[in-house]
């Protein structure tokens, strides 16, 4: 009898205390992963109750930007993909074949992605990847914004030294060039606010993506070869460019650059296609004896006005501005230069009150600004963009004439 109550005698106290401590700790650490993820996670209930304080709050709490994913897909994305259900799978394709980073994707690959793809959640002022570390994974950022900075060993200061090469967006794919060549980081990504990414591990984008990323990397490196721009690169900068470059569509009538539209820290190389340059002016319109006269009219605030898409189908369109002193100010949209297959853009040329429209289906290369800067051999670039600067005309060069019915230009020799 004694046995028996023995053996039914329960933890001892040290076993006890262990057995609080590792519930303590699952429990610290799950209330951290709420507050972790508290930016997404406060989507799951918007709905209105009967707490008129709560209500307020909701309708009232400042809406920061976030990626076109639902709570449910992120839940979903969230789970080990072992466990993920043929239903959630099928829900992931659709909702993955439909984000921005993923559209040159063919279909086969996006299914694959959907069934191996995972939601993180980093808040502002953290390292997404670090330089010299080995890679594990590769990330889509869906919204936010991380800053890319590398540490170089100066041999005359005989210091490290940390410089910054621009920012990675919404849309943007970082992290495969380490796990495609087997090496360590190469630049460090910090956040600048809180950011939504899809992450894929190594072993599942050596069976997913490698492939197709080392087909892109080939396509790329097989349009420099076709401009005589490139033409003193070498093999290795070649490679080296097509890693971190990327091409674009783009449908007739679109908007490649400007208006807010576009990636500013980005060159574009026209390799199909044709493209114009619009630029608009405030023009002073009045009268002399009862002719119609026009001049250049220097508007004090400058407003940057949005050209629609009707605007962009023609050379020149106009909108009513409010009168001045002297007359009435109108804007005009001005077909200004056109771009054809082989010209690039974007190189640092001006580009006040302009935008980039596709004449056509055009496709872009987008390659790094800094990249080409760095690999300004024989100041080529400098060259170009002074090219640019000086055969595209600039504001004071326009004038209207009230005797003709169409614009002409006017030589600055000033």
């Amino acid at each position: 009898m004694s046995q028996r109550r023995k053996e039914k005698k329960g933890p001892s106290p040290e076993e006890r205390l262990a057995r609080d401590n590792r519930a303590r700790r699952k429990f610290k650490a799950f209330i951290r992963l709420v507050m972790a993820n508290l930016f997404w996670l406060g989507d799951l209930d918007d709905t209105l109750g009967e707490n008129v304080m709560l209500n307020i709050q909701k309708l009232t709490r400042k809406k920061i930007k976030k990626s076109t994913l639902t709570t449910r897909e992120k839940l979903i994305l969230t789970k080990p993909k072992e466990d993920r259900t043929e239903e959630e799978k099928h829900l992931l394709n659709r909702a993955i074949g439909g984000l921005k980073c993923f559209r040159r994707y063919p279909p086969n690959v996006k299914s694959q992605l959907a069934a191996v793809t995972y939601f993180v959640y980093i808040g502002p002022d953290r390292v997404i990847v670090k330089q010299d570390h080995p890679p594990s994974s590769m990330y889509f950022l869906l919204s936010g914004e991380g800053a890319v900075t590398v540490r170089t060993y100066d041999k005359m200061l005989k210091e490290w030294i940390k410089s910054e090469h621009g920012f990675v967006g919404p849309g943007t794919m970082f992290g495969e060039v380490a796990l495609i060549h087997g090496i360590a980081r190469t630049a460090t990504i910090t956040t600048t606010m809180p950011c939504e990414l899809l992450l894929i591990k190594k072993e599942d984008f050596d069976i997913v993506l490698k492939e197709t990323v080392w087909k892109a990397w080939e396509e790329i490196t097989k349009i420099m070869n076709r401009y005589s721009y490139f033409k003193n690169w070498d093999v290795v900068t070649k490679r080296e460019c097509s890693i971190i470059s990327r091409t674009k569509n783009f449908r007739a009538d679109q908007v490649v650059l400007g208006d807010n539209t576009g990636v500013s820290t980005y060159s574009y190389l026209i390799t199909k296609g044709s493209c114009s340059v619009i630029e608009h002016l405030e023009v002073l319109v009045y009268y002399v004896s009862g002719i119609k006269k026009y001049k250049l009219h220097i508007s004090p605030e400058d407003n940057e006005e949005v050209c629609t898409s009707k605007q962009q189908k023609v050379k020149i369109s106009k909108t009513i501005k409010p009168k001045s002193k002297e007359g009435e100010v109108e804007l005009h949209f001005i077909k200004v230069c056109e771009l054809s297959e082989g010209a690039i853009f974007n190189i640092g040329e001006n580009f006040e009150r302009r935008r980039v429209v596709a004449d056509t289906n055009t496709s872009c290369l987008l390659i790094p600004r800094y990249w080409l800067m760095k690999m300004n051999k024989d100041n080529i670039w400098n060259r170009v963009q002074q090219f640019l600067n000086k055969n595209i005309p600039r504001r004071r060069k326009f004038l209207w004439s009230g005797s003709r019915r169409r614009g002409f230009w006017l030589t600055d020799r000033s």
